[in-house]
């Protein structure tokens, strides 16, 4: 049985992003210039939050992320190609918001994705915040990392990777013996886009992201999202990759630092297109939506099962 909780809102324009900061207690909704700040109480119910974050009204937002809680609550956002780094701090009258730094890139470049890194110890091991985001023209993947993490100010490059292609959507993968950012990229050049999920790895010598291979080569349209499922005792990687169709691969990363994929299964072929996953805390179900309006589990004996799904329809017509 799949409970679900709807969280009405007032909203006059389509949600764009939806953020869960680290615990899964507060979530960050944005449409248009605003951002709303939903909490969880001890009756399992969202409660919206009085002071919403609010941009300039021609600023529209697009990606949210959430930064590890070892740093506070902090939240970037994104718009069109800029980002900007907000502190959030408990008030008796709700959210007090702080604007802390910005990173802006030119305006024909397009902002696609935007994440936090997921662990405080992601590089090298190393106790320090660090923002990934990709652009869709020009095909670039920025790694930046704060110089100092309790003032929140300047962010200094660690990788810059170019693509001659687009990078769409970006997911991180931080294990205790590698750190790994997969890339969706798509080719419109030709008649018919082309995608492929690019592996990037730290490698902690040269203390940069070395590209190690594609791991799912020729997808027949744009890749909207991918999700690396925890591994926490498996000796290999699990990612989820939505496009027109949805897949899941496995596989590893060889001591020459060359990809090795162990097993590659698609979920929904042809039959609907895919825009977001998401893994459960231990990586053994899938949740996944598409245009389809159901929410759907997956969860794997011998092969990959939709074991629940659940129509996501507001008034008939679906989300």
């Amino acid at each position: 049985m799949l409970h679900t909780n709807v969280v009405k809102t007032d909203m006059p324009a389509c949600i764009k992003d939806i953020s869960f900061n680290w615990h899964g207690t507060r979530m960050a909704v944005c449409h248009n210039n605003k951002v709303d700040i939903w909490e969880l109480d001890n009756d399992k119910q969202w409660i919206q939050n009085p002071n919403p974050l609010v941009l300039d009204k021609f600023e529209i937002i697009h990606h949210l992320s959430w930064a590890h809680p070892e740093f506070g609550q902090v939240l970037c956002v994104a718009t069109l190609n800029v980002i900007t780094i907000y502190e959030c701090k408990n008030t008796n009258d709700g959210l007090q918001w702080s604007k802390k730094s910005c990173i802006s890139e030119p305006q024909h470049f397009v902002i696609n994705d935007v994440k936090f890194c997921p662990s405080y110890n992601g590089l090298g091991k190393t106790r320090a915040l660090h923002l990934a985001y990709c652009t869709g023209d020009g095909g670039y993947l920025k790694v930046k990392q704060c110089k100092d993490a309790s003032l929140l100010k300047d962010w200094d490059p660690i990788s810059e990777l170019t693509c001659k292609y687009q990078f769409t959507c970006l997911a991180w993968n931080v294990s205790e013996k590698s750190t790994l950012i997969a890339v969706g990229t798509m080719e419109t050049s030709g008649k018919h886009p082309k995608s492929d999920v690019q592996v990037y790895e730290f490698d902690t010598n040269s203390a940069q992201f070395v590209y190690i291979g594609s791991i799912s080569n020729c997808l027949d349209s744009r890749v909207h999202d991918i999700a690396f499922a925890p591994n926490p005792g498996r000796s290999f990687h699990t990612i989820a990759i939505a496009y027109s169709d949805l897949k899941v691969i496995d596989f590893r990363v060889t001591d020459t630092c060359k990809l090795n994929v162990l097993s590659s299964e698609m979920l929904e072929q042809n039959k609907v297109e895919v825009w977001k996953v998401s893994w459960s805390i231990l990586g053994t179900t899938l949740c996944t939506t598409g245009d389809d309006g159901l929410l759907k589990l997956w969860k794997k004996s011998n092969k990959w099962e939709c074991v629940c799904s659940k129509s996501i329809k507001w008034n008939g017509v679906p989300s």
